[in-house]
């Protein structure tokens, strides 16, 4: 697959940030970038129970399979059909399909040990695995059992922070000083009203910030110099804020690590998943007479992967008023100026500060990145079963000989997300330290500790100022694990029989059709923590700063009928000049969903070979994806949403219509030269469901030729091209998709995502937004794929037959456009590092014996960071052309042994300046040389 130029960045994988709260380390494949939810995943041809959560806050919103789930010792090939599908398979095969051939008439037993990391000795992985495959009762039956174990070591981008974490050397994008652009940065990224020990402050009040814009001291605790001071790491001194270069954002600064002791934002991220994986699969069949076959699996799979950091807990003024009571967990910590863990320097410093402020010297404010009590990682555990029974056989009647075989599939996928969270009542308790008069220090009385069961259950108070100063009684008497279930399951019944209906000049005219019945449930459970505490109105309200989510679930069936069939109207045999060979197919399903409707899915299309050497094939097709349970049943939940405001004065002048969106937010009374808080920090707003989703819908043409000369024995060409129309797209609207709806609409203001928002009287973004699921996208997506093979045995060149041979495989893809639309703005997708024009996978392969040897070549085309921007916006937008080269030596002995050698990123090659591209696509640049070693025995 990872050859395979049509797959694009996966929508999730281990690699990189986590893209949901509820499914750390899935991998989902996505063909051709049209969304994981929209490639269908098969393993023997039939459907597999998907690993997606429905919750709102997972990985994507549609029913993709993990492909982490099957097992890779027993993959015997992967099919990829692209851009068709829908009329063979169903729902869901809009880009394509993905078939996972497996094993199962395996006979004897393999065992195979692999181990893999990087020249800095770390990114290690390992994989235990083996199969054992016997026939019995003389051939009649075969049974296969397959147990693998994988391990991958977490990282975080702190451990490559030089390419996207902190780093001295990292480049990223800011936005320059005077607002209206962004330019490069050399060095990390360092919020500055908060940091990891703490920033103390002069008022709680919402946006009332310490440290604004990195020069001015705003409502900070200076020195005699009016220098912002900030805890030390112990909390035992106040020392100067120090930064390097502010940005145009009013809250960051960039420069070196040992001139800046804000907060390294970037260096919190997950790199790679931390992850365990146990697969165990049974594969059998028995034939019970010469005409009759009974087949089945079962399936076991286990893990747990752990995102190893995300955004910590703030408490900030960045995010509401100060922390007085749950409902405001994020705001700054309030504090007595005579906290006994204050030194008596620190206690003077701020009372001096408020006293000349002409403010109550009583108490102040704390603004703080809680990384040693809350670091964003989370594990999510899964259990899957599968179990599949299966008849299939053949009889002959009215002189035709007819293939039949039916199938019972029912899978179940549970998972558990367990996350450390603060319990915001008992936080508030605990920063309420008091002496006790003997020497100890512990919390006020009177206090009432959260409903929610914490770690300790006794009030502990903790240190908050510096980082780790707090005992770990204190940290378990504010902390809690909160866990989250969901349980998907999939009934699949399949029967279909083939036969002919006549026997045409060219060969049988063969037909095949079939009846499937399909269930499909999810169910999302949020745990007591994340439903809230019931109130007597019958409310929930947060124990933490989470606001109360909702159970999901919901559940459809459908009732299926298909057909295919294959006409051959010239064959070799009847020595037809300029017609070598000439078929037509075609295939129709009728899908009767109950939460959709009945929808019609049909192909047609033929291949045509003038000659034996050449073979030209296309198709057109209509396909279709039904909505899924999170996007039809999901009631309506809180999300914070942080983006880009059209109006704010980096982006008023982008977007597809830049003349209309600029006319569109001056009528909106928004002036001229604005910056939006919306870009800085997240605001409150609802998202849910729609019950009344319909299927999207889609026309596909594929068009192709195959080119095997047979005066070059041994080689072939191909070329496929692909053009597929998606309508009626299910777009989950973010506040950014309805902001740009309604500004850069010609019908403004008068369009229902106009009035899905509302502005304060400074322009700014107010809580309260609504978003959710609309049938209202469009998708399209055209491109070409190439491929050539090539055996050559060195005999040909006149060397010796154990010289050996050479193989050549290269699989090129161009993308011609990539683009999407909702409503009227338009968008595209092609040309990011993402989702590139044009890339390509070459293996140069040389076998003698028990030798193998192979060079591998990876092209990525030149990308850029952002499309549809104005010119000047993102200085250095295009990062060049790359390549990267690995290889593999690999050798058997004595027949049974077998060891391989691979080096990825062979000349530790990087990333192409600006060093902004996708971390999946370019992991093994940042990761850097690394390694896998394999051994294993086959009998």
């Amino acid at each position: 697959m990872r050859e395979n130029p049509n797959y694009s960045v996966p929508d999730n994988s281990p690699i990189g940030a986590q893209q949901g709260d509820f499914g750390a380390g899935q991998t989902y494949g996505d063909l051709l970038g049209l969304g994981a939810q929209r490639t269908l995943t098969l393993v023997n041809g039939r459907r597999f129970v998907s690993s997606a959560t429905s919750s709102i806050f997972g990985v994507v919103a549609g029913s993709p399979v993990d492909i982490g789930n099957i097992p890779t010792l027993l993959i015997k090939k992967v099919e990829t059909v692209v851009g068709s599908g829908g009329p063979v398979y169903g729902s869901d095969a809009i880009a394509g399909v993905q078939n996972f051939v497996l094993d199962d008439d395996y006979q004897g037993v393999k065992f195979d040990g692999q181990t893999g990391f990087s020249q800095r000795q770390d990114a290690i992985n390992y994989r235990l695995a083996g199969k054992v495959g016997r026939h019995f009762d003389h051939d009649r039956g075969t049974i296969v059992f397959d147990t693998e174990y994988n391990q991958v070591f977490g990282m975080t981008n702190a451990d490559r922070a030089n390419w996207v974490g902190a780093g001295d050397d990292r480049r990223q994008y800011v936005r320059n000083e005077a607002g209206s652009g962004y330019e490069l940065s050399h060095g990390g990224r360092y919020y500055l009203p908060f940091t990891t020990a703490g920033v103390p402050s002069m008022s709680g009040a919402y946006y009332d910030l310490p440290n604004e814009y990195g020069q001015n001291a705003g409502t900070a605790i200076t020195n005699a110099a009016g220098q912002p001071l900030v805890f030390s790491q112990d909390g035992k001194s106040l020392v100067p804020l120090s930064y390097g270069k502010p940005t145009g954002d009013g809250l960051t600064a960039t420069g070196k690590k040992a001139n800046n002791n804000g907060f390294p934002i970037s260096n919190y991220n997950n790199l790679i998943t931390n992850q365990q994986r146990l697969n165990l699969t049974l594969l059998g069949h028995y034939d019970i007479t010469d005409h009759l076959r009974a087949s089945f699996e079962g399936w076991y799979v286990r893990s747990s992967a752990s995102n190893m950091a995300n955004q910590p807990y703030y408490n900030t003024q960045m995010f509401g008023d100060a922390m007085t009571d749950r409902y405001n967990g994020n705001g700054a910590l309030p504090l007595s100026t005579n906290n006994p863990y204050l030194t008596s320097a620190e206690r003077a410093t701020i009372i001096n500060n408020l006293q000349a402020a002409g403010l109550p010297t009583d108490q102040f404010y704390l603004a703080r990145a809680n990384t040693d009590y809350y670091t964003g990682k989370y594990t999510t555990n899964t259990n899957l079963f599968r179990f599949v029974g299966g008849l299939q056989g053949d009889f002959h009647f009215a002189g035709r000989k007819f293939e039949w075989k039916g199938s019972a599939e029912y899978g179940q996928y549970r998972s558990s997300t367990e996350q450390r969270e603060i319990l915001t009542q008992n936080y508030i308790n605990a920063i309420n330290a008091v002496p006790d008069g003997a020497g100890n220090i512990v919390c006020a009385s009177g206090y009432t500790s959260a409903a929610y069961p914490s770690l300790n259950s006794t009030c502990s108070p903790i240190n908050p100022f510096g980082v780790n100063q707090s005992n770990k009684a204190g940290a378990d008497y504010i902390q809690t694990d909160a866990r989250t279930k969901s349980i998907n399951q999939q009934w699949d019944f399949n029967a279909d029989v083939r036969s002919t209906v006549v026997k045409l000049p060219a060969g049988q005219w063969t037909y095949d059709i079939g009846y499937e019945h399909r269930y499909e449930g999810m169910n999302f459970n949020p745990g007591n923590f994340y439903r809230g505490e019931l109130m007597s109105d019958g409310s929930y309200q947060q124990y933490g700063n989470t606001l109360p989510l909702t159970n999901v679930g919901g559940a459809y069936h459908t009732n299926e009928v298909y057909g295919e069939t294959m006409i051959p109207l010239v064959s070799p045999q009847m020595n037809i000049p300029g017609v070598y060979a000439l078929t037509a197919t075609g295939s129709g399903r009728y899908v009767n969903n109950s939460a959709t409707g009945g929808f019609w899915a049909y192909s047609g299309g033929g291949s045509y070979a003038p000659v034996r050497d050449i073979v030209f094939h296309g198709n057109y097709t209509t396909s279709f994806r039904a909505p899924a349970i999170t996007e039809l049943y999901s009631p309506e939940a809180t999300v914070f949403n942080q983006g880009t405001d059209p109006c704010d004065m980096t982006a008023i002048n982008s977007g597809p219509h830049p003349d209309i969106r600029l006319a569109n937010c001056r009528k909106a009374g928004v002036p001229a030269n604005f910056q939006s808080n919306y870009n800085k920090f997240t605001i409150k707003g609802l998202n849910g469901g729609n019950k009344n989703l319909q299927n999207e819908e889609s026309t596909q043409f594929t068009g192709g030729a195959s080119f095997q000369p047979r005066w070059v024995r041994g080689l072939t060409i191909g070329a496929d091209f692909y053009d597929v129309r998606v309508k009626n797209e299910v777009a989950s609207l973010g506040m950014d998709d309805i902001l740009a709806a309604c500004y850069d609409s010609a019908s403004y203001p008068n369009n229902q995502y106009c009035h899905s928002f509302s502005r304060d009287s400074n322009s700014q973004l107010s809580e309260g937004f609504h978003t959710g699921y609309y049938n209202i996208g469009t998708e399209h997506y055209r491109g070409l794929q190439a491929h050539l093979s090539y055996y050559l045995p060195l005999s040909r060149l006149g060397l010796s037959e154990d010289d050996g041979a050479l193989q050549t495989t290269v699989n090129y893809k161009h993308g011609f456009i990539h683009n999407g639309s909702i409503l009227t703005s338009q968008y595209d997708y092609l040309g990011t590092s993402s989702d590139l024009r044009d890339n390509f996978t070459a293996n140069f392969n040389y076998m003698r014996g028990p030798l193998f040897v192979q060079w591998q070549m990876m092209y990525y085309g030149k990308a850029k960071y952002m499309l549809q921007v104005a010119d000047g916006v993102y200085p250095n937008n295009t990062m060049k052309q790359y390549f990267m080269f690995n290889t593999t030596i690999g050798y058997t002995f004595a027949k049974h042994y077998n060891v391989s050698f691979v080096m990825n990123n062979v000349f530790d090659a990087k990333p192409q300046y600006p060093y902004q591209g996708s971390t999946n696509r370019y992991w093994d640049a940042i990761i850097g040389r690394n390694f896998q070693v394999q051994a294993g025995v086959e009998f």
